[in-house]
């Protein structure tokens, strides 16, 4: 972990940067002769866009915290703001980009690679975005319920795909495991279950990770106060309180 702030708010100014353009890019204007000429709501309908949208939304968050504390004179620390949504949507777009790569795109082909698009919001966005939470993120910050609530946003995606396969004639389903016309709710069910699994699985992993450090002189996963009910030891081996996961983080605690 790097509790630099001026390193911090370098990085997460070129992930605004790339997230802005992956969110761009998602409308489809700006591909000549590949898509359509003018927006339409289609392009709400995909889990990509619509993670991406969250990325950006997150990394703006997180880069206005960084700047305001270093506007405040302090050069070491972390950012506070929005913890629980900020790992949420670690674990949203890490899905995003291996579902990608592994059942719908094809990472093998020269189209791929030359799409600017795919390159954009399945790739590069999303790692700049997972790379600043596992380089940036402060140790023993989340709650050992967080990857949990990580498959809150998925399931309201899914109802949300649902209702609009019910409500307008002849939708076009977005993803193959999603199409209720071909594998009929049992068949969809089944391809959700195997996703949140995937879901539980990648969360737990990425807390174990907020978890491990040196601690007291050792590497190792510390995983006491792990639902940050209690005061959580500083790395420096002072008594911090455990911070808070909403807002701008109430009253922020300088880092030496």
């Amino acid at each position: 972990m790097n509790d630099n702030l001026i390193m911090q708010l370098i990085y997460r100014t070129v992930l605004c940067c790339v997230s802005l353009l992956a969110v761009l890019l998602t409308f489809g204007v700006f591909y000549a002769g590949q898509g359509p000429t003018t927006p339409t709501w289609e392009f709400l309908k995909y889990y990509t866009n619509l993670s991406n949208y969250f990325v950006f939304a997150v990394s703006v968050a997180g880069f206005v915290h960084t700047v305001r504390r270093v506007q405040a004179g302090e050069r070491r620390g972390y950012c506070r703001a929005w913890r629980t949504m900020r790992f949420m949507t670690v674990v949203m777009i890490l899905v995003t980009f291996l579902v990608y790569l592994i059942l719908l795109g094809k990472p093998f082909t020269a189209d791929f690679w030359r799409n600017i698009g795919n390159l954009s919001y399945h790739v590069v966005a999303p790692l700049l975005f997972i790379a600043d939470y596992i380089v940036f993120e402060e140790k023993r910050t989340v709650s050992v319920f967080a990857p949990l609530y990580s498959l809150i946003i998925p399931l309201v995606y899914v109802a949300y795909i649902f209702v609009l396969g019910a409500a307008i004639p002849g939708f076009e389903y977005p993803y193959f495991f999603l199409n209720v016309n071909k594998l009929g709710y049992g068949g969809v069910c089944i391809w959700v279950l195997i996703l949140l699994v995937v879901f539980t699985v990648l969360g737990y992993l990425l807390w174990l990770w907020n978890r491990f450090g040196k601690f007291d002189g050792k590497w190792k996963c510390d995983f006491h106060n792990i639902l940050l009910r209690k005061k959580t030891p500083a790395t420096d081996g002072e008594e911090k309180p455990a911070p808070s996961d909403g807002g701008e983080g109430g009253k922020e605690d300088k880092a030496a």
